[in-house]
């Protein structure tokens, strides 16, 4: 209808050119045709419907674009089109050795104590429930042994369901769990019969047992069986039996060594008889449960999806870079192959750059300044067993092999000049811009460089600031400086073997007065080389002989100093400047820091030089 205007679609809008066309065709004045009168009410109602129609249209044809869809059953619907499974969750996994005390001497009847798989256990530590895992139904452990008997232990608690089958193909059934369940622990029967699980119909074969099992789109977990050309569906009447492990994601991983087990199923002795296992095992952690991960965010699972492969094979770096980023362990996941240079010994290798989440292991009385360098790196069982576990997808190329390569930590510190308020609380400007600080660099996933900009721009809006310089200082660069040189790998090729090797560290000789800025570009940005993770650490000296504290020391020079130089009147006037200059800030956006925005150029030195001499003010401590 030629009245109404495509780009007029609100109730209110549609209701005045309803309203305007018909005044006008029946020749009615207002006093007639008024919002109040029948009509206008019939008219209110008919217009709050149109635009409601509308509404449910745009949101459908939203709904259709995993881009811009905000349904979750939407997102992980238009997913599954992709090949991607939204991960339901990761159970935390870790490994103990049992072997029984001096007190199931007297406590056991017999000569050994049997323990049946899947025990059920509790981590006082957490109040987390686990269970034991072995490859067999159960385990036995003599008394007269010493040694360990190693095994698994999986965060969560199994639970069944059962369904019925109807016998017409391409059958499912929707589980609904009122918990994550693990994205692995999963199994079928039909009529008592394991069936195998399968990424796609087509992974199935005429007459098949198979079962594909997907992540729901209204949570919990999706039953998919075959039509007889591809697969097998359940004969009508037939008993489903789907048994999975409720998992708490993230929140079953604990570190440390010092873990409380409390067993709530018993083992058994010789003679059948229960056997407190709290009171005869002693048990030695081998590797603390980790690497649980929650159910997969919508947001993740918007960017993901693109990268799933269709043939569920670990075929290319890409495929592993999507595999591994369903555990939310890592900040920063990276793979790849040599296939591109002139060396062909390695070209089936590929190498796995990850950076544990450091956000994870952290606990009450740590932060990013104070957590130990170890923890930013992946330990050997960790390696282990993300290993174990790409070799027991099933999806690796038989002639892949898989090497894990630790990032080159870079110690830098960090130098914060500050100009104030009289009257400042120094203490709570130091609590705060720690706390900011601490924010920013574990969340932080630049792979480039961590530019002085975003430094300044942080610490800017702490209150009590009027102007703040920040300056970075390279740890291998005062070195260098230090001892007067500084080594470069060259490398070249092998001619037995035609590989890449290292020839020799060529040694750089600096000239006097020379700063060859190594961590650092033209601006004071840190950078960041291949495989290189750049954090704030001390442990070091530099030129001048000015040690470095490790950790954050409010009495002496550290990896993070903040020198309040200088004081400036609280009048109104300075106020007035300052809230000026916040409203601009604001006004501008969001600044991008990528180094072309740094304020300001800095050679990594204070004041042409690197020492503290040149700062006056007080260090680090707060008054």
């Amino acid at each position: 209808m030629s009245f109404f205007s495509k780009t007029r679609i609100k109730a209110t809008e549609l209701f005045e050119d309803a309203f305007l066309y018909l005044q006008k065709t029946y020749n009615q004045a207002r006093t007639v045709f008024t919002p109040a009168s029948p009509f206008g009410q019939v008219l209110t109602v008919v217009s709050n419907l149109g635009e409601l129609i509308l509404f449910y249209i745009e949101a459908s044809i939203t709904e259709l674009n995993i881009a811009r869809a905000r349904n979750i059953e939407s997102i992980y619907g238009l997913s599954r089109l992709t090949g991607h499974n939204p991960c339901r969750g990761i159970s935390a996994r870790g490994m103990i050795g049992m072997r029984l005390n001096s007190d199931a001497a007297t406590l056991v009847e017999g000569d050994f104590v049997d323990i049946v798989n899947e025990t059920r256990f509790q981590l006082e530590n957490n109040g987390q429930k686990y269970v034991l895992s072995f490859d067999s139904s159960s385990v036995r452990i003599q008394k007269s042994s010493r040694e360990w008997v190693n095994c698994e232990i999986i965060q969560g608690e199994f639970e069944e369901q059962d369904f019925t089958g109807t016998g017409r193909p391409l059958q499912s059934f929707a589980v609904q769990t009122k918990q994550s369940t693990d994205e692995y622990h999963v199994r079928v029967k039909v009529d008592g019969e394991v069936w195998d699980q399968v990424d796609s119909l087509y992974d199935m074969n005429y007459m098949d047992k198979k079962v594909m099992v997907k992540t729901g789109i209204n949570g919990g977990l999706d039953l998919f069986f075959g039509n007889n050309s591809f697969g097998f569906p359940p004969p009508l009447g037939a008993r489903i039996n789907v048994r999975y492990l409720k998992c708490n994601g993230a929140g079953g991983n604990i570190g440390g060594k010092g873990l409380n087990f409390k067993f709530i199923d018993p083992g058994t002795d010789s003679t059948g008889g229960d056997v407190d296992l709290n009171e005869v095992l002693a048990i030695n952690i081998m590797r603390s449960p980790s690497f649980g991960s929650n159910t997969e965010d919508p947001d993740f699972t918007r960017l993901i999806a693109p990268y799933s492969s269709r043939s569920f094979v670990l075929a290319n770096p890409n495929n592993y870079i999507y595999y591994l980023s369903k555990y939310d362990s890592f900040s920063f996941i990276d793979a790849y192959n040599t296939k591109d240079d002139q060396y062909l010994d390695d070209d089936n290798i590929i190498y796995l750059f990850l950076i544990p989440d450091v956000k994870k292991k952290l606990t009450s009385d740590k932060d990013y300044f104070t957590v130990p360098t170890h923890e930013f790196s992946l330990t050997k069982d960790e390696k282990e067993m993300i290993l174990d576990t790409l070799n027991e997808s099933g999806r690796q190329v038989v002639t892949a092999e898989v090497r894990i390569k630790d990032p080159i930590i870079k110690k830098y510190a960090l130098n914060i000049v500050l100009r104030y308020f009289e009257n400042a609380d120094k203490g709570t400007m130091y609590d705060e811009i720690n706390k900011q600080l601490n924010d920013y660099f574990l969340n932080v996933n630049r792979r480039d460089r961590i530019p002085r900009s975003d430094i300044i721009s942080i610490i800017e809006n702490v209150e009590g600031v009027d102007s703040v310089n920040v300056f970075f200082i390279s740890a291998e660069n005062e070195k260098a400086i230090r001892d007067g040189y500084y080594f470069v790998p060259v490398y070249g090729t092998d001619p037995t073997t035609d590989q890449q090797v290292l020839i020799e560290n060529k040694k750089i000789v600096l000239k006097p007065e020379e700063d060859p800025l190594i961590g650092l570009d033209e601006f004071g940005d840190i950078k960041i080389g291949n495989q290189e993770l750049a954090i704030i650490r001390g442990g070091w000296e530099d030129r001048n002989g000015n040690y470095y504290e490790e950790f954050p020391d409010l009495k002496k020079l550290c990896s993070l100093n903040i020198f309040f130089k200088t004081a400036i009147p609280n009048d109104l006037y300075s106020k007035t400047q300052q809230q000026n200059f916040n409203n601009l800030k604001r006004n501008r956006g969001t600044t991008i820091a990528d180094g072309r925005n740094s304020r300001g150029q800095n050679t990594g030195r204070l004041q042409g030089t690197p020492t503290l001499k040149q700062i006056s003010g007080t260090t680090n401590k707060p008054s």
